[in-house]
């Protein structure tokens, strides 16, 4: 956790999954996350073995690398394309707090200043949407957080993605209507989308970047004893 400043620091079923891709409806992929990839060169995913997925750190490649050169003098958090990488504050700490959660200019969001409390993330599958600036709190301390989009993935489908995530420390899920493409797993500073609910990545995903010592702020810090609520409770 950081207090207003920054510190550096079950196998699936895939067989399920794969029958169930025909019963889900088919999108495209949202402008946020077309952009994103465009802009993002694989070149930034220094070391990650997955095609697709999207590297927000730039030229450093992970947070490691970027931290240390925050660290050094050779760039600022401002410096950045995507500042948020490098941004950990707890908004709700602040004096002149305004009450309202942090919003995000990458939705879902992939890093960036959050609330003081983490989203429990400890297999944790949620039926409703999550504030994001608990679950962004959840991602820094080496969490990856599946999002869907209800109305794009049909029901048996999420029940197999559950299947995914429960009894798998240091990941949770939940709905994130309007996100643009079905799927979208975050960790910080990294994000996998697609269309397909069976896409075989999604647990690569999991198995990659679920406390990933590169890309984790906050090393041995707990998923446990977090907030549970959604935004509907």
């Amino acid at each position: 956790m950081r207090t207003l400043r920054t510190r550096w620091t079950a196998l699936a079923p895939l067989f399920a999954l794969a029958a169930l891709a025909a019963c889900t409806p088919a999108a495209d992929s949202g402008e946020d996350g077309a952009a994103a990839g465009d802009e993002t060169s694989q070149e930034a995913a220094q070391g990650v073995a997955i095609e697709g997925v999207e590297s927000f750190y730039g030229e450093y490649g992970d947070y490691v690398t970027v931290m240390a050169a925050i660290q050094d003098g050779e760039v600022t958090a401002e410096d950045l394309e995507y500042p948020f990488v490098a941004q950990q504050e707890h908004v709700d700490t602040a004096t002149d707090w305004d009450g309202q959660p942090p919003v995000y200019d990458l939705v879902p969001p992939a890093g960036g200043n959050h609330l003081s409390v983490w989203q429990t993330c400890t297999g944790s599958v949620y039926d409703a949407p999550l504030i994001d600036g608990h679950a962004v709190h959840s991602m820094e301390h080496g969490a990856v957080w599946l999002t869907y989009d209800p109305e794009l993935v049909a029901p048996e489908a999420v029940d197999a993605l559950a299947l995914l995530i429960q009894n798998r420390d240091y990941s949770l899920m939940s709905p994130y209507p309007g996100q643009g493409p079905a799927v979208s797993l975050q960790s910080w500073g990294n994000r996998y989308q697609t269309d397909d609910p069976a896409d075989p990545v999604i647990e690569a995903y999991l198995d990659e970047f679920i406390l990933n010592d590169r890309f984790n702020p906050e090393s041995m810090a707990t998923c446990a004893g977090g907030v549970n609520t959604t935004v509907e409770s």
